[in-house]
């Protein structure tokens, strides 16, 4: 299972989100078809998922960093109503944190992509987007996984 198929899960199991086939509340950027077909269906509130960058580190065991961002988004029917907005704002936080919750119960069964994460590197920023109406948090997460130095594909000659 890969970070993209869990929180996937995550959206089809929450309440409020509610992804499924017939009504699209998830895409992951990183994947072109999907989110090509995601900006043309969304629904709202909605769950955005993209690698923004991988990082290596070398300790104990060298380990590989792949740094997301998850953006919980909500729509507005009026980007002037501040109540509207704060009630958004607490919403998708809210949201958030259960994603967030769960991925903490989830490591300790032993979900391969969260097997090293740790929330203690978590954080979270509010997000607003006024000109899509779109307001909501972007919470970045990293997920470790161990640095294999083998040659399995054979990229190079010998």
């Amino acid at each position: 299972m890969t970070f993209s198929e869990y929180i996937e899960e995550l959206c089809a199991a929450h309440k409020d989100i509610k992804h499924s086939e017939t009504e699209c509340h998830y895409t992951d950027i990183s994947e072109g078809a999907q989110n090509g077909y995601a900006h043309m269906h969304m629904h709202f509130p909605c769950v955005v998922l993209e690698e923004e960058s991988v990082t290596f580190s070398n300790g104990q065991t060298d380990l590989e960093h792949d740094h997301h961002i998850i953006l919980f988004l909500d729509h507005v029917r009026d980007t002037g109503d501040a109540d509207e907005i704060r009630t958004v704002f607490n919403h998708m936080k809210t949201v958030a944190i259960d994603f967030l919750r769960r991925m903490n119960r989830d490591k300790k069964k032993v979900i391969k992509p969260l097997s090293r994460f740790t929330i203690n590197e978590v954080e979270m920023e509010r997000v607003s987007l006024q000109a899509a109406a779109l307001y909501g948090y972007a919470m970045s997460v990293n997920i470790e996984t161990q640095f294999i130095d083998l040659d399995c594909n054979q990229a190079f000659e010998e």
